[in-house]
């Protein structure tokens, strides 16, 4: 891909999302792609995009080791209702064991982020050039202003959903009849590690009574 950001915006944008996800992969050495997800609430409509575009292609599942059991159910469905190829990808276990063992969840949230998603991350993009996720604007403000293309430091990051609204998600669910995440019938509607998350509309269960609003990985 040897467009400049300005370049891909403007031809990408017009698009719609699944066709989007189509001509990356068009224009794109598929060994240059990483693709990750949470498996979170809103997952499901990127990887179903995924498996019609791609099938097989491999989906990093950034596992800090404290996710919810539903969270891990819920991946091992969309994996085989969708015949994902899903890649753990964690935190060096002596790390995470400082983690686990410290509990550093309870007064440093941003460095127990560094170590078990943002560390792993990084590991993957020194291999990939293009970095596909599914993030959504109206996830929060930090995210409101995002484009289909973000240049980030040696990466280009792709959104290639962005911009479809809560209404625009709920609605492609619906008409693929896609699974939801179990957590969200219990009244989460953003799902993260279960030290950290809560019950809440949008984004306000996740680091409750802190000021974070990110783990690190889409700063």
């Amino acid at each position: 891909m040897t467009e400049d950001i300005g370049s891909l915006n403007h031809k990408f944008t017009s698009l719609n999302a699944a066709d989007r996800l189509k001509a990356l992969f068009e224009e794109t050495d598929e060994k240059d792609v990483l693709v990750t997800s949470s498996f979170g609430s809103t997952s499901v409509v990127l990887l179903h995009m995924l498996s019609k575009a791609r099938p097989g292609f491999p989906v990093y599942f950034i596992n800090t080791g404290f996710h919810f059991d539903e969270t891990i159910a819920y991946r091992k469905q969309l994996e085989e209702q969708f015949n994902l190829q899903v890649i753990d990808a964690g935190a060096e276990e002596r790390k995470h064991r400082f983690t686990s063992v410290n509990e550093t969840w309870r007064y440093n949230q941003d460095l127990c982020c560094s170590i078990n998603k943002v560390g792993p991350v990084d590991e993957l993009k020194k291999n990939h050039k293009v970095w596909i996720s599914g993030l959504l604007r109206f996830q929060n403000a930090n995210r409101q202003n995002m484009q289909v293309f973000e240049k980030k430091q040696d990466i280009i990051k792709f959104h290639p959903i962005i911009d479809m609204t809560a209404e625009e998600v709920a609605l492609y669910m619906q008409i693929y009849d896609l699974p939801v995440h179990p957590l969200v019938k219990q009244g989460y509607d953003s799902i993260g590690c279960a030290h950290c998350t809560a019950k809440g509309t949008g984004r306000t269960g996740r680091w409750m009574n802190t000021s974070k609003i990110e783990c690190g990985l889409h700063l």
